[in-house]
């Protein structure tokens, strides 16, 4: 929060940046993009 970013958007990113790697690795882009919106849902 010190850097802007509101507590549920921190989250967001800290998520996100554990789960990259494995969504790197999808090569369906249609697949990689369901992926990061379901994250993005769950986390909303």
């Amino acid at each position: 929060m010190s850097r802007g970013f509101e507590k549920k958007e921190a989250m967001k990113l800290m998520v996100r940046a554990k789960f990259n790697k494995i969504i790197e690795n999808i090569k369906n882009e249609e697949l990689k993009n369901e992926v990061i919106a379901k994250i993005d849902e769950i986390l909303d």
